[in-house]
C-alpha cells in the first residue's frame, strides 16, 4: 500500500513576498505561463524587466505537475523552454543573475553552470511555508547554509531587484 503525504501550508508566502521584505523597489515578470513552459510568448516581458533591473533573481524548476510518486519524469532537463528563458533573461541582465531552482528531484543545469552571466545557483526543493523567508535570508547574507565562517562579511546594498518567475504556483506569486 502506498500512502502519499501532501500538505498545504497554513500561511503560505510567495518567494517574491519574502524577497520584497528586504528590498524597497521590486517587481517581477512571469516568463512562462506554467511549469511545462511550452510557449515563449511571455519571454519578452521577462526580458524587458531584466533589462531595467539592477539585480535579477530567476526562479525555475519543477512543481507537482512535473513530478510526483505517480508521475516520473523522463528527463533531468528543465521542462519545456525554461532553459531558453533562463539564458535569455541572464543575457539581458546588466549583472550576473541568481538562479533559484525548485523541485523535489535532480535537475541538469549544466547549461547554467557554464554560463558566466549566472553568478549562483540555489536549489530550494519545495520551500514550504517558511521557504520565502529562508531564501531571502540566504540571498541577503543573514544566514549561511554552508558551515563556513568568514573573517570579513561583504554587505551588498540592493537598491532595486527584479524577480523573474517562470511559472504560476501558489507558493511563488
Amino acid at each position: 500500500m502506498i500512502h502519499l503525504i501532501v500538505g498545504y501550508p497554513c500561511d503560505p508566502q510567495s518567494l517574491f513576498e519574502g524577497l520584497k521584505a528586504y528590498v524597497k523597489k521590486t517587481s517581477y515578470a512571469i516568463g512562462c505561463l506554467d511549469v511545462a513552459c511550452v510557449s515563449d510568448t511571455q519571454f519578452h516581458k521577462a526580458i524587458i524587466v531584466a533589462k531595467r533591473a539592477d539585480f535579477v533573481i530567476i526562479v525555475a524548476g519543477l512543481d507537482l505537475s512535473q513530478e510526483t510518486e505517480e508521475h516520473d519524469r523522463v528527463s533531468l532537463l528543465l521542462p519545456g523552454k525554461q532553459m531558453s528563458l533562463v539564458s535569455s533573461v541572464a543575457a539581458a541582465s546588466k549583472k550576473p543573475v541568481i538562479l533559484v531552482l525548485t523541485g523535489g528531484g535532480p535537475l541538469d543545469v549544466s547549461f547554467a553552470k557554464g554560463d558566466p552571466r549566472i553568478a549562483s545557483i540555489l536549489w530550494i526543493g519545495y520551500p514550504g511555508e517558511a521557504g520565502a523567508k529562508a531564501l531571502a535570508e540566504i540571498i541577503f547574507g543573514e544566514y549561511n547554509p554552508g558551515w563556513y565562517v568568514y573573517k570579513h562579511q561583504v554587505h551588498i546594498l540592493f537598491q532595486k531587484i527584479e524577480i523573474i518567475l517562470l511559472h504560476l504556483s501558489s507558493t511563488l506569486h
